[in-house]
């Protein structure tokens, strides 16, 4: 396998999206998806997680591959910080999905997104919320507990 081939792959599997690979690799989104196309054919992969799950057993690459830090991410999405906001008091899923009027499972999945842009999903997952909510309020991202406080009254 061609070197870019396998370092889209690589990328792929530690989950960067196209964008974040052309700025990675100083090529566009397009050249990116083109080398991931030739890279599934080589491979006889469906798709990229396919590709994935088959350079795994294939030995190319080494079983479940952590997320390595790369470079910074989009700031959150208006979702994902409305979410963290609301979990920043440290509630449970099903409490914040009742605050904001939608499920556990849709919460966990920003939340999960969330950790991921702030770069917390090296942390135990009993320390990535706090540590969330920690990078995103020194960032500006979501408000501070006294300008919460000020909201709620």
């Amino acid at each position: 396998m061609p070197p870019r081939e396998l370092e889209v792959l690589k990328l792929i599997a530690t989950g960067f999206t196209y964008e974040e690979i052309a700025e990675q690799q100083a090529i566009s989104v397009a050249a990116v998806r083109g080398v991931a196309r030739r890279m599934m054919m080589r491979l006889g992969a469906l798709n990229a997680p396919h590709a994935v799950l088959l350079a795994v057993r294939a030995g190319i690459l080494d079983g479940r591959v952590k997320r390595r830090p790369g470079p910074p991410r989009e700031p959150l999405t208006a979702k994902q910080r409305q979410v963290l906001a609301a979990a920043a008091d440290g509630a449970s899923l099903a409490t914040v999905a009742v605050r904001l009027d939608t499920t556990p499972h849709q919460i966990s999945a920003r939340l999960s997104e969330a950790y991921l842009r702030l770069g917390v999903t090296d942390l135990p997952r009993s320390d990535r919320r706090a540590a969330a909510v920690d990078v995103a309020r020194r960032r500006g991202l979501i408000p501070a507990v006294d300008q919460q406080t000020k909201d709620a009254a």
